[in-house]
C-alpha cells in the first residue's frame, strides 16, 4: 500500500494491515457480475490475468505514452536528497535526464550521454540502440545515478501484466499539484524489481517512484513541472569533449 505519509516512499511491511487490491475496480457488465457473485471467483482473462488488475496496468502503461506526444520540464527530489529533472520537446522530438554527476540526452539521430562531475565535460553520442528491454540501454545508466525514467517504468509494468501472481493496488493522490494515479505492484519474478510503487499525472508525467531497480534504491517525487522546458537543458554542456561513436557514413 501507498505510504501517503510522504508520497514517493517506499510501501509500508507487508504485516500492515492492507487495504483491497483493485481499490478502483471497474463495474463489469451485469452478467458477468452474476456469475462472480454466484461463484465467489474472480473473472480470470485467457492469461491468466485478471480483468481489473489488467486495466489498471493497461491504464497507466496509456497515461505513460501520452506524455510522450506533449512538451514538459519536471524537476524531482531523489534518494538522499538530490535533485533530478526529465524534459521533453515535441518539435524537434528529444528528451533529456539530468541527475547528480551527469544527463542523457535523446534525440532522433542518438543517445548522448555526458559525465558533468568532471571539468571539462565529457559526452558520447551513440546510435539509438535496438528494441529491447530499456534496462540495457541509456535508461539502465540513469536508473543507476537515481533517477527512473518512463521506458524503465514501461517495461515494469509490462512484467507486472504478464505475471498473474504479481498483486496490484491502487489510489489517486496530489503531487507538486498534480493529480496523480498510484499502483502499487508487488510479487513480481524475473523482473528489474520485485515491487515497486509509481505515481503518474493525469498527463502522463511520471510523478513518483519508490522501489528498488536493478539493485538501486530508488525514491523518486515530483516537486515542479511546467509545460515549458528551458531551451538551454537541451544544449551540450559548455566546453563538453565529445566522441562520437555511431558508425560513419561510406563516402560517396
Amino acid at each position: 500500500m501507498l505510504n501517503t505519509a510522504r508520497p514517493g516512499t517506499p510501501p509500508r511491511s507487508r504485516r500492515a494491515k492492507r487495504l483491497p487490491v483493485f481499490r478502483r475496480a471497474a463495474v463489469l457488465a451485469p452478467l458477468l457480475g452474476g456469475l462472480l457473485a454466484l461463484t465467489g471467483c474472480q473473472a480470470i482473462t485467457d492469461d491468466g490475468v485478471a480483468p481489473d488488475r489488467a486495466r489498471l496496468l493497461g491504464d497507466m502503461s496509456a497515461q505513460l505514452q501520452r506524455a510522450s506526444q506533449r512538451p514538459y520540464h519536471a524537476e524531482y527530489l531523489l534518494a538522499g536528497g538530490v535533485r533530478g529533472e526529465i524534459s521533453q520537446q515535441t518539435k524537434p522530438a528529444r528528451e533529456v535526464y539530468a541527475y547528480p554527476g551527469g544527463r542523457l540526452l535523446v534525440d532522433p539521430e542518438g543517445q548522448t550521454a555526458c559525465v558533468t562531475a568532471v571539468r571539462p565535460a565529457r559526452c558520447q553520442i551513440r546510435a539509438l540502440p535496438a528494441p529491447g528491454p530499456a534496462a540495457l540501454t541509456g535508461y539502465g545508466e540513469v536508473t543507476r545515478h537515481g533517477l527512473v525514467t518512463a521506458p524503465i517504468v514501461a517495461d515494469l509494468l509490462q512484467a507486472a501484466q504478464l505475471q498473474s501472481q504479481a498483486d496490484v493496488e491502487a489510489r489517486d493522490v496530489t503531487l507538486a499539484g498534480q493529480q496523480a494515479t498510484c499502483l502499487e505492484v508487488s510479487g513480481l519474478t524475473d523482473a528489474e524489481a520485485g515491487g515497486f510503487t509509481v505515481c503518474v499525472t493525469a498527463a502522463g508525467v511520471l510523478a513518483s517512484f519508490a522501489g528498488v531497480v536493478g539493485g538501486v534504491v530508488i525514491d523518486q517525487a515530483l516537486t515542479r513541472i511546467s509545460t515549458s522546458p528551458p531551451a538551454e537543458v537541451f544544449a551540450l554542456p559548455e566546453g563538453a569533449r565529445v566522441v562520437d561513436h555511431r558508425p560513419k557514413s561510406p563516402a560517396p
